[in-house]
């Protein structure tokens, strides 16, 4: 008896191509989301599928993909009858973005405080280290993504709740720390974040394991650039700015 001999090379075709259009879309996911994060696709913009195809030069098919991709990540709304558009901003989202980056921090760092080794302090002062030796900014410079000292400055802050034991936590944070930075790219802040010595005095408490100092070190530091950020929101809407406690206050009246 004979066998029919079964080929895959139709199988390899298939997963080849399978591969070539996640890569696309993987593409054109990261080229819209980088132009969201540095406001060059405004809040509110309409992003019709033939637009963005002629924007960046993908098909349809990985356009969309993208788009529902942005979505989940709330970068991106739908909306039935609609399509897709850039999410609008407010000033009750980003004192909500930034309570919650304090709060899934402050467990991402007490857990990596508790849980890191040797090699997680080791990196810590490696990633301060090279964050110290970068050139901080000038007043009025664009704080793009893609500067060496916002990558030495992200690298840092990373290396801090590295160790805390849970890849979700993580991308939760990288997530809420995208939208806050979205926020400040909106109101073209242009400020770098805190001072050299606001970091090395929290890096110390972190080494120093005293996640008492060190918590409270790494909430106000985020919570002074939002209120930087709320000033500027105030400034363009013509109101009286609020301290950022007060804000937070009547959040949780509401």
């Amino acid at each position: 008896m004979t066998f029919p001999i079964v080929s895959n090379t139709d199988e390899l075709a298939e997963s080849s191509d399978q591969r070539a259009s996640e890569n696309l879309s993987l593409a054109a996911y990261e080229r819209i989301k980088s132009d969201i994060l540095s406001a060059d696709l405004p809040p509110r913009t309409r992003l019709k599928v033939g637009f963005v195809c002629e924007r960046y030069g993908f098909g349809s098919s990985p356009v969309r993909e993208a788009l529902t991709l942005l979505s989940g990540e709330g970068f991106v709304t739908r909306t039935e009858g609609r399509g897709f558009a850039v999410a609008d901003v407010s000033v009750e989202e980003y004192v909500e973005l930034t309570e919650t980056r304090c709060w899934l921090e402050e467990l991402a760092l007490r857990n990596s405080i508790e849980r890191g080794g040797e090699a997680w302090e080791n990196a810590i002062v490696v990633a301060f280290y090279r964050f110290s030796r970068s050139q901080r900014p000038a007043s009025g410079t664009s704080l793009a993504l893609n500067t060496e000292w916002t990558q030495r400055h992200r690298a840092f802050h990373d290396a801090l709740i590295a160790e805390c034991g849970s890849k979700w936590l993580l991308a939760y944070c990288q997530q809420l720390r995208e939208q806050t930075y979205r926020y400040r790219r909106v109101v073209g802040e242009e400020r770098p974040g805190g001072t050299l010595n606001e970091h090395e005095n929290l890096m110390k408490a972190v080494l120093d394991r005293r996640p008492e100092v060190a918590v409270p070190l790494l909430a106000q530091h985020y919570r002074s650039r939002t209120e930087a950020t709320l000033a500027r929101f105030d400034k363009e809407a013509g109101r009286t700015s609020l301290p950022l406690a007060s804000r937070r206050r009547s959040s949780k009246r509401d």
